[in-house]
């Protein structure tokens, strides 16, 4: 069985969550929020290949496989022995220019990703 690991980001974004949840609604629903999040990516310990291949989504060369639970992406990626868990991040935040720094808008100025 592989080894789960996150990264500092990753535990921020997860830190991030629980805040924005609280605020919204309530501790408790916080607490579940960020239980299931880190439930579902333990299981990539047994599962690495669960995810989907993000190149495959976004036609640019990466190793990354995602996740997504409930509205949030789980980003990770297969390192030897271990999964790392890269970043968590909300289904409406712009996750090209912040795993790799690149505009999710095209020349024309389309969106390629909606909110």
């Amino acid at each position: 069985m592989l080894k789960l690991i996150y990264t500092p980001k990753a535990l921020e974004d997860l830190q991030g969550i629980k805040a924005y949840v609280a605020k919204q609604f309530d501790e408790d629903r916080a607490k579940a929020c960020v239980r299931e999040i880190t439930s579902t990516a333990k299981q990539l310990e047994a599962f690495p290949g669960a995810g989907l291949c993000l190149e495959t989504l976004i036609e640019y060369p990466t190793d990354y496989h995602y996740l997504v639970v409930k509205l949030n992406y789980v980003f990770y990626r297969v390192e030897g022995d271990s999964v790392k868990i890269i970043r968590i991040l909300n289904e409406k935040q712009d996750f090209l220019q912040i795993l790799f720094g690149i505009s999710s808008i095209s020349e024309e100025g389309e969106e390629y990703w909606s909110d």
